[in-house]
């Protein structure tokens, strides 16, 4: 059903394309047609709106509030690829992280988050077996969400150095309208939140920031054309 809605919205763009014709008797009837097929089919101009953006969905590392700064590499990731960010999730059902963008852009928001998380987590577990070792549980996920904070403000200018940023403003305004009517404010989990640190506290962040400084993003070609990469 899905599928057949698509075709019908696409024939509707073909000829609300064709209303812009010079030739001021083909344009008519292109708009005529249009409009025909949008009363027969339900279609509102909101619906053509919102089918120039797409949405891209990957899982997060919490159910309902994740990581502060997971939740901060995935803002600046959609923001850097002109894209919208929400968060999915629930007790019943995994989290997920949902870039929202047109042409290319949600799938190269996607995948840059893929890279991006997978070498963050490796960084975050050497830097717990070199320095916390011998911490408690709690302390040491608590020191290496620091480190973390500190790898993903460090990694930022290599991703807004990268991206583009265009957004076709228009067209996400009316998907998330239509798609996502309802949304809130993200709640986060701050483990440091509230919290005079240490001196060793803030070693943790600046070797997430040394850490960090050492990605570097390339351009990558893949079947779907140019995306980002890391080395």
């Amino acid at each position: 059903m899905q599928k057949d809605n698509e075709k019908i919205i696409d024939k509707i763009k073909k000829c609300l394309a064709l209303s812009r014709s010079a030739n001021e008797h083909e344009a008519e009837a292109a708009l005529r047609q249009a409009r025909k097929l949008m009363e027969a089919h339900g279609v509102t101009d909101l619906d053509i709106e919102a089918a120039e953006a797409q949405e891209r969905r990957r899982k997060a590392g919490a159910k309902t509030k994740p990581s502060n700064w997971e939740a901060a590499l995935a803002n600046r990731i959609s923001g850097a690829f002109g894209c919208r960010l929400l968060f999915s999730g629930g007790w019943m059902k995994p989290g997920e992280w949902v870039f929202i963008g047109c042409g290319s852009a949600p799938e190269i928001a996607q995948y840059a988050f893929d890279v991006l998380l997978r070498q963050v987590k490796r960084a975050r577990e050497e830097h717990i077996k070199a320095k916390l070792k011998r911490c408690k549980t709690a302390t040491k996920t608590r020191r290496a969400d620091l480190f973390c904070d500190g790898w993903v403000i460090a990694v930022a200018g290599h991703i807004d150095v990268f991206a583009g940023n265009e957004q076709q403003t228009k067209a996400l305004d009316a998907y998330m309208a239509k798609h996502y009517p309802s949304t809130g404010d993200l709640a986060t989990t701050d483990r440091n939140d509230g919290r005079r640190l240490r001196d060793h506290e803030y070693d943790d962040y600046t070797r997430g920031r040394l850490s960090g400084k050492d990605a570097q993003l390339h351009h990558g070609v893949s079947s779907g054309g140019i995306r980002p990469a890391l080395k």
